[in-house]
């Protein structure tokens, strides 16, 4: 089974030292009835004692509800950042696999708190691939080290935190994101003349529930290149070298599925949703989200 990633149009960029953000817009019907509020997400560390890689959650939301890979989960007895994009079904109770992204600390509260910041592309991906980030729990600790290690190397650039932790970076960022446009679903980062990766949205509700962290988080990432703008015409191939092409994944019945294709030079990953078509139409493959990488950025390679 597989998902096509519909046609792009990517706008005028916004630059900021060395980050330029591009606004997407996408050639694909909008799918609604879904909740993107972070904070609709009630999470806490499990009732039979705190685990770094599991954590419990209620969705507290009347529709289905979207949880991001990627999205801070702060507080608790350490941060962390969720480790898979899901879509859980209203009031739904459910574990949560989990990265911390706070290796200096282990106590506090059993409560954390979802407020849309999220983790930053190098932080998150790094050199994994695609496929390292769909299987299962075998190789958890090693994506667990390689975050570590992630912001570590960040540290040594950008400054030490007490607990070594990734939101001590954010914390320190003070831009603003551009503003969204009527109609813009994703957004293309640049970072020091390249362009790093993409973030797509099948509403603009979505993109709203998560842009200011993906731009904050970018930030973060610039601050290790050179403050060089990114070319509209890099944007422009990044989009076209992505749309048509084709993402797999999804059991057959499955509502929500997780999606991704992995090549020399992009990888993709993010989540599908199935849709029944017309009368006697057949049932179609959508995308909620999606997240894509250019693998050949230097930053992912050296940090």
């Amino acid at each position: 089974m597989h998902t096509t990633i519909p046609a792009l149009h990517v706008g005028q960029g916004t630059h900021h030292a060395g980050l330029t953000v591009f606004p997407v817009w996408v050639d694909a019907p909008r799918i609604g009835s879904l909740d993107w509020a972070p904070d609709a997400l009630r999470i806490s560390e499990r009732a039979e004692g705190a685990s770094v890689d599991t954590l419990e959650a209620q969705s507290l939301a009347t529709r289905p509800l979207v949880a991001l890979e990627g999205d801070l989960l702060e507080g608790g007895w350490q941060n962390r950042m969720l480790a898979r994009s899901m879509v859980l079904a209203p009031r739904e109770r459910r574990e949560l696999p989990a990265l911390c992204i706070e290796q200096g600390r282990w106590g506090g509260a059993a409560d954390h708190r979802a407020g849309g910041r999220r983790a930053s592309l190098v932080v998150r991906y790094g050199d994994e691939s695609a496929h390292d980030r769909l299987v299962s729990e075998l190789q958890r600790d090693d994506r667990q080290s390689r975050v570590w290690h992630r912001i570590d190397a960040i540290e040594q650039r950008l400054g030490r935190s007490e607990t070594r932790s990734f939101t001590h970076q954010l914390d320190r960022q003070s831009i603003r994101p551009p503003r969204l446009i009527d109609g813009q679903r994703g957004v293309i980062i640049g970072i020091g003349g390249r362009i790093m990766g993409l973030e797509l949205f099948c509403s603009g509700s979505g993109l709203r529930s998560r842009y200011a962290g993906i731009v904050q988080s970018a930030a973060v990432d610039a601050r290790l290149a050179d403050p060089v703008a990114t070319s509209a015409e890099r944007a422009r191939a990044f989009a076209r070298a992505l749309q048509g092409r084709r993402l797999h994944g999804g059991e057959v019945g499955d509502r929500w599925f997780e999606v991704a294709r992995d090549d020399d030079r992009i990888a993709a990953t993010g989540l599908g949703v199935r849709v029944a078509g017309g009368a006697a139409g057949p049932t179609d493959r959508g995308l909620l989200h999606l997240t894509a990488l250019d693998r050949a950025h230097p930053l992912l390679a050296a940090v």
